[in-house]
This record gives structure tokens, C-alpha cells and sequence, in this order.
């Protein structure tokens, strides 16, 4: 865990220096308890950023590709993250999400199940609809806006965690999930309006 948090101020160190950072509604994270972190997927940066901002340790759920790459995968023990088969059931990550989650942790899930390449929100995969549904826990979402580039402005707006009834239909959940992060990211890209605007 030592080695967690050391990569975890690094990370915030660096990405404070080089981007700016802007997070609202940090409050909302529950301070304990089981989790599903929700957030779009603009860039690699994405989870060890939306890592970097929470206060409690997280896991991610990665792409079992990522795996092969060297060094990552000794970056992956210490952050706490797992690998997952796209593209079909992997019963070992849902396992493995369900043993999190029971434990009362947090888990960093991207809906959209990749980057997408025009910034436009996709469809949410059912993983965490199934997750959500299956264990009652609470899903916090996280719309991100802006541009990973030098000294340009990234926003991080978390909203009010949610619960994904039981009996809701599979459709009408991932619709749900989807469009509380597009009305958060929405949030953030008028806020860099108004921003732009007062200068």
C-alpha cells in the first residue's frame, strides 16, 4: 500500500504541474463503503488522473492487451488494477469486482468500455450495469472536459452518487449511466465557457 500512495502523489504532482487541474464536487465521494466510479474515456490519462483525485485507494479494471506491455504490468500491482477480456464475459474480472466491492472498495469503470476518438459519449457496456445491479452499491459519476495538453485546463465535475435499481431493464440502465456523466460533462465544458468569457 506504501508503494500505492507513492505513485499516487507522483502522479498528482506531475499532472498539477503540468495540466490545469480543475475538480468540483469532490465532496460527493462517499469517505467509505463500496463505489463504482463512472467516468467517460477521453484519453489514456483518464484513470490515473480520476485515481489521483480520489482520496481512497481505487481499483481499475484494465484491458488485458495493456498486460503484455513492459513495466506495466509491475505499474498494475501496485495501483491496484486487473485485467479484463473485452468483447466477451470475463468471469475472473466480474469475480474479482464482486470480491471489491463485497470488501466495501472502490472500483474506476469506464462505460464506455474505450477512448472514444471524436469526444462523443458511446454506449454503455452491460459490465457495469451488472455490477451495479448485483451488488446495491453506490455509482458516482465523473464528467471530464477539456484537453490534455500543457497547461491547458481539464475539468473533473463528480456528481451525486446514484443507485441502479434491480429491477430496472438493461437498456434503460445504461442509458441512465450515460447520460449522468453527459449532463456532468456538460457542466464542465459551461464552466470553461464562462471561464473564457471573464477573461
Amino acid at each position: 500500500m506504501a508503494i500505492y500512495w507513492i505513485l499516487y502523489w507522483t502522479v498528482r504532482i506531475l499532472f498539477l504541474l503540468y495540466f490545469r487541474v480543475r475538480v468540483t464536487g469532490l465532496e460527493n465521494c462517499p469517505s467509505n463503503g463500496a463505489v463504482i466510479v463512472i467516468a467517460n474515456h477521453r484519453s489514456g490519462f483518464d484513470p490515473p488522473m480520476v485515481g489521483a483525485m480520489l482520496r481512497r485507494p481505487v481499483h481499475f479494471m484494465t484491458k488485458v492487451e495493456l498486460w503484455s506491455y513492459p513495466l506495466l504490468p509491475w505499474v498494475f500491482k501496485y495501483v491496484n488494477a486487473y485485467p479484463v477480456r473485452r468483447g466477451h464475459v470475463d468471469r475472473n474480472a466480474i469475480r474479482h469486482s464482486l470480491e471489491i466491492l463485497h470488501r466495501g472498495e472502490i472500483i474506476v469503470l469506464f462505460p464506455e468500455g474505450h477512448r472514444t476518438e471524436t469526444g462523443e459519449l458511446q454506449e454503455a457496456r452491460s459490465g457495469v450495469v451488472y455490477l451495479a445491479q448485483k451488488t446495491g452499491c453506490l455509482v458516482l459519476p465523473i464528467g471530464i472536459s477539456g484537453r490534455y495538453e500543457f497547461r491547458r485546463t481539464i475539468r473533473y465535475v463528480i456528481g451525486e452518487p446514484f443507485r441502479l435499481e434491480p429491477g430496472l431493464d438493461k437498456k434503460s440502465a445504461q442509458s441512465l449511466v450515460m447520460d449522468k456523466i453527459r449532463e456532468l460533462v456538460r457542466v464542465g465544458e459551461s464552466m470553461d465557457a464562462r471561464s473564457i468569457t471573464s477573461r
